[in-house]
């Protein structure tokens, strides 16, 4: 079976400092978490093996975090997928256009550092 096809949780983001809180999280409560550093084949690959949850730095500088999903939320396939966006607490409106493009929760960089256990816990199913 492929990495991808185990995986549960995917994690979309080119933040280092994230990426190593993710990680080390997902390891103490023995969820599989992927962490992709960009969004090339991402579709084709959730399509293959759709994880129960999508998180997505809001604020890479590395691809377009609304763009993406927009194009997830338009596939049959990936539509249902639970998807998690997080950005510093100020973009407030980043915030508002992010649940417009379909994001089913966003939250600020601090609740999800806090609460990422928690998260992980809830979608690792």
């Amino acid at each position: 079976m492929s990495e991808t096809a185990e995986t549960r949780v995917v994690a979309v983001l080119d933040d280092i400092f994230f990426a190593s809180k993710i990680k080390e999280a997902a390891k103490s409560t023995g969820v599989n978490v992927e962490i992709l550093k960009n969004t090339n084949g991402l579709i084709e690959s959730l399509t293959s093996a759709p994880p129960t949850l999508i998180i997505v730095d809001l604020n890479s500088k590395k691809f377009n975090a609304l763009d993406l999903i927009e194009e997830l939320k338009s596939s049959q396939k990936l539509k249902n997928i639970s998807t998690l966006g997080y950005l510093p607490h100020v973009q407030e409106e980043l915030k508002k256009e992010a649940i417009e493009a379909g994001f089913d929760i966003v939250m600020p960089r601090s609740r999800f550092s806090r609460e990422l256990k928690q998260i992980l816990k809830e979608y690792n199913t």
